[in-house]
């Protein structure tokens, strides 16, 4: 009974060795990641505008709309995707600027830059940034990063929620900042902070109230046209 134990040890012993290592075992082969599927479905915020179109630069989907030579970026709230900019993305376009309205991938930091790459290969010569919250703090945050750099940088209740590099710091371009001075999301001392951090400061208009991001944009009376004199002075 111990012989048969022992060549019971051994073939097991023998087994492993062979499952283990030898002339035919394999390195174990890393897991692949598949490919994101991406929409080709038309989004519902361009239903009405044949000329507009979405597509997709990596895995960030970029919306297009307008025409021209004048390019404005514009970055949604956290939760917000490409059609959160519905009403100020149809509002520019019919200014006379070309328009693209970016919905954030996983890597947040290539959103923004992809979105600037499709709208200068569509025809844009200048560009300016435009966000709201977690928009605003992704352009003042990222805007010196960018080359060539944007002329102009507006942000709506900018909050740091994904901190980029370079930073507000490494911007040399104009900033015109919209905030609310009772924003529970986005604290008056925070936002200047931010801002601060900008060497050249910035243009700031400061509103009665909470309105917050789009809010601030459509509800105050002055947020258009600080908008749109910013736009004129940067993009001419």
């Amino acid at each position: 009974m111990r012989g048969f134990r022992s060549a019971g040890v051994m073939v097991a012993a023998a087994l492993l060795a062979a499952g283990c290592g030898g002339s035919g075992s394999r390195e174990p082969t890393a897991a692949t990641t598949p490919p994101k599927v991406h929409s080709t479905a038309r989004p519902t915020c361009l239903t009405g505008d044949s000329d507009g179109t979405a597509v997709w630069a990596g895995d960030t989907q970029v919306l297009l709309l307008g025409s021209g030579s004048k390019g404005i970026v514009l970055a949604p709230q956290i939760d917000g995707n490409a059609c959160s900019w519905t009403d100020e993305m149809h509002r520019l376009a019919k200014a006379g600027y070309r328009v693209a309205v970016v919905s954030y991938e996983d890597d947040r930091s290539k959103s923004l830059p992809a979105a600037v790459r499709v709208l200068r290969a569509n025809g844009a010569a200048k560009v300016v940034l435009m966000g709201a919250s977690a928009g605003g703090g992704l352009v003042v945050d990222q805007a010196g990063g960018i080359s060539p750099a944007p002329v102009g940088v507006i942000a709506v209740s900018p909050v740091e929620v994904w901190p980029q590099r370079p930073g507000p710091e490494a911007y040399r371009g104009p900033v015109l900042l919209l905030e609310s001075k009772s924003d529970p999301s986005a604290p008056l001392s925070d936002v200047k902070a931010l801002v601060g951090r900008h060497p050249g400061g910035a243009e700031s208009l400061y509103f009665d109230g909470d309105d917050h991001g789009y809010s601030l944009v459509m509800l105050q009376h002055k947020a258009r046209p600080a908008i749109d004199a910013f736009l004129k002075k940067t993009l001419g």
